[in-house]
């Protein structure tokens, strides 16, 4: 790959990659970086529209409660406005505001709620099924953080239901 600053040949590597493009700050993803003589770096991020379902999925499926980040980011990828949101798991759009901004605990209930929601609208669009009901049951109420890591090859592979 030619660098579009200085039309240099770049260097490339497949390394560990903090995607913080995402809006959440536990996301890295192995891939291929360009990097130039000049300074310039490139990332390698294929299917960025299924890259970002599959995080989602993986938010949705983790055993510890949502933190505020991670419900943003569901939320976003649902295309929902905050009122919307709010809307659909019967709370104000204040409380949503809250929760994102890691103001206000979400609670077990909402926790699975919103997990449900963006479970039951995924099968709708993608007309997939998912087996949630026992992964929500076994919830830990601890938020704690966890760093998800996503090969190049599950990137690539992603099918994106959202788009």
């Amino acid at each position: 790959m030619k660098c579009p600053l200085c039309n240099k040949k770049m260097a490339s590597k497949k390394e560990k990659y903090h995607y913080t493009e995402s809006g959440l700050d536990n996301v890295f993803l192995y891939t291929r970086i360009y990097k130039c003589e000049c300074g310039e770096t490139i990332v390698d991020i294929p299917n960025i529209y299924g890259l970002n379902e599959l995080i989602a999925q993986i938010i949705v499926k983790k055993s510890a409660m949502l933190k505020g980040k991670e419900i943003r980011f569901i939320r976003k990828q649902l295309h929902l406005k905050a009122t919307e949101f709010a809307s659909r798991l019967g709370v104000d759009k204040v409380t949503v505001s809250r929760w994102e901004n890691d103001e206000e605990k979400i609670g077990v209930a909402n926790d699975r709620l919103i997990r449900m929601i963006y479970t039951q609208i995924c099968q709708e669009k993608c007309k997939k099924v998912f087996n949630i009901i026992d992964m929500i049951q076994s919830i830990n109420p601890v938020v704690k953080k966890i760093n998800i890591v996503i090969p190049q090859k599950d990137m690539k592979e992603a099918i994106p239901c959202f788009i």
